[in-house]
Order: C-alpha cells, then sequence, then structure tokens
C-alpha cells in the first residue's frame, strides 16, 4: 500500500521535476487524460466496496487511497476549486468512505462513516491565478474535502505557476 498518493493535472515537465524524488513507495496518479465521470450507481458502495466498477484506470487509485498517510493534490486552480480532471478523479473516490452517515455533534453536520481505520494528512498544491476570493473558496472546499475525508489535518498552498511549486521529496 502507498504511503502517499498524489493526485495532479502538471505539464509533464513539472511532473518530472516535482514528482522525481518521492519515496519508492509512493503512488502517482496523473489525472490527465481525464477519467470517465462518477455514474452515481453507488456500487462503490454496495457490490464491489471501495472500488469503482467503471474499468479504467482509476481502479488503480482506490486501492492506492485505501490506508495512505498522506493525500496530495496538485492542481491547477480553476474558479477556487480543482481542475476538472483532478475533479472527476475525487469524485470517483467517493468508495473510500462507507455509504451509512454519522452526526458530528461539533459541526451539527453529517458525514459519511470511514471504511479504513487511518487518518490521511491532507496537501492541496494549487497553481496558477486566483483572486483572494478564489482562494477563501478553494481553503473552505479543502478544509471540507479534509471534514469528509477524516483528515488528520488539511493545509491548502498557492503557487502563481506550476514552475514554483517546490519539490516533493518529503511528501508532505
Amino acid at each position: 500500500m502507498a504511503d502517499t498518493v498524489i493526485i495532479h493535472d502538471l505539464p509533464p515537465k513539472e511532473a518530472g521535476r516535482l514528482l522525481s524524488a518521492l519515496p519508492a513507495d509512493s503512488f502517482v496518479f496523473n489525472a490527465l487524460p481525464a477519467v470517465n465521470h462518477c455514474m452515481g450507481c453507488f456500487d462503490c458502495w454496495t457490490k464491489t466496496p471501495g472500488l469503482c466498477v467503471i474499468r479504467d484506470r482509476h481502479q488503480e487509485l482506490a486501492h492506492a487511497l485505501a490506508g495512505c498517510g498522506a493525500l496530495i493534490i496538485l492542481s491547477r486552480c480553476v474558479y477556487g476549486g480543482l481542475s476538472p480532471a483532478v475533479k472527476v478523479a475525487m469524485d470517483r473516490s467517493i468508495g473510500y468512505m462507507l455509504p451509512y452517515f454519522y452526526l458530528d455533534r461539533k459541526r451539527d453536520e453529517l458525514h459519511h462513516q470511514p471504511r479504513y481505520k487511518e487518518r490521511m494528512v491532507l496537501r492541496w498544491h494549487l497553481y496558477g491565478e486566483a483572486t483572494r476570493e478564489e482562494r477563501r473558496t478553494a481553503e473552505a472546499l479543502a478544509a471540507a474535502n479534509g471534514v469528509n475525508l477524516l483528515a488528520k489535518e488539511c493545509r491548502v498552498s498557492f503557487y502563481p505557476a506550476a514552475g514554483d511549486i517546490p519539490p516533493l521529496g518529503g511528501a508532505v
């Protein structure tokens, strides 16, 4: 199982520079070209627990997420969110959680129950121009994703361009 999972939409040159020094147990998922969209069939909850039934390369990502210690997102910032390709990859990962809900009494919110015991660290590294409002939106979205994934920690960093993201040798 991968300790660090990275989902990215980086141009090839930047991907090579940023990802070359990662530990051997890292799992890197290039969101480009984009995988198929989630069909909303819920089979990842009922028929093939934790695994999307759409047979494409995303199934490898579902396996890697199970029990990873860190999930790192490297994405172009689009209107305060993830790029479309990275968003599709994240949407397809809903089987990471169980279909059952619990009430988070601190936040007075309903959330999916965890499928796995391990808790990950979540890091978003967003690149490209972003207004102050888009940055606030991205931070709120990342925090909400962290809550939904039951991440033990969540942090967002912004960079003017993909080339400004520092190498991920230490991963987190």
